[in-house]
């Protein structure tokens, strides 16, 4: 299966499920259950490669990963 991109790199697909959920949870639109898996699959998916990075994270640290940057 090929990944079609724009010319930004972005994965279409992505794209376009993220339009469709921003739809569903803005607009109350039904939520077509193969987005709701892609969706569901490319979470665990970064779920997994952040544990696999940091081990599990602890609030305290986690808190610290989001604001390590000063403004």
């Amino acid at each position: 299966m090929s990944i079609e991109t724009s010319t930004n790199g972005v994965d279409l697909q992505e794209h376009t499920d993220a339009e469709a959920v921003l739809r569903h949870a803005f607009d109350g639109q039904a939520l077509d259950p193969d987005i709701a898996r892609r969706v569901h699959d490319r979470a665990a998916r970064i779920t997994e490669e952040i544990r696999r990075k940091y081990g599990v994270i602890d609030d305290g640290t986690f808190h610290d990963l989001l604001y390590d940057e000063e403004p």
